[in-house]
């Protein structure tokens, strides 16, 4: 190549050199639309929570065969109780999940809040249990030993709510 030929290049390079640096950098992509933040958990955190709920789950219904049978035995009007309590919650908790069925529905989310009848029958069992024994327990003792039992019952029967609500 002669030096008019290097001359044309290096002018051509060097005419092309500023428009590359000045050209605006290219556009970026739009954010992603903001959604609603979904109540559905991971697969994975589910498994996680899995092993210790069904592990509840068989002591409430152990303990409540044990604690009923006793009743049965022992005190008949105590079992009435127990199952009235029973029914009761059961009621009020097929109410929120239904009412949170058609919220959610509406939402356009799936409802990911309380489950099936069976898992609101025992946690609503779970409830009433730790009420009725309670009561039952607490039926000879002082007045402050009442108070701490019933506070711990009632933080009980809130943790089966929270578990219903996942």
């Amino acid at each position: 190549m002669d030096e008019a030929g290097r001359e044309i290049m290096e002018d051509v390079d060097l005419e092309e050199q500023p428009l590359r640096q000045h050209s605006p950098p290219p556009p970026s992509p739009p954010p992603p639309p903001l959604r609603k933040p979904s109540r559905k958990k991971p697969a994975g955190s589910r498994l996680l929570l899995a092993t210790p709920v069904r592990a509840l789950s068989l002591v409430v219904l152990v303990v409540g065969l044990l604690f009923s049978v006793h009743l049965l035995v022992h005190d008949a009007r105590t079992l009435v109780l127990l199952a009235a309590e029973w029914l009761c919650i059961f009621f009020v908790m097929s109410c929120v999940a239904a009412w949170e069925r058609d919220h959610d529905d509406g939402a356009g989310g799936g409802c990911n809040g309380l489950g099936t009848v069976a898992e609101v029958a025992l946690w609503s069992f779970a409830m009433a249990l730790t009420v009725t024994m309670t009561f039952w327990v607490a039926a000879g003792l002082p007045l402050p030993a009442v108070a701490v039992l019933y506070l711990l019952s009632l933080l009980a029967v809130s943790a089966c709510f929270a578990v219903l609500l996942n």
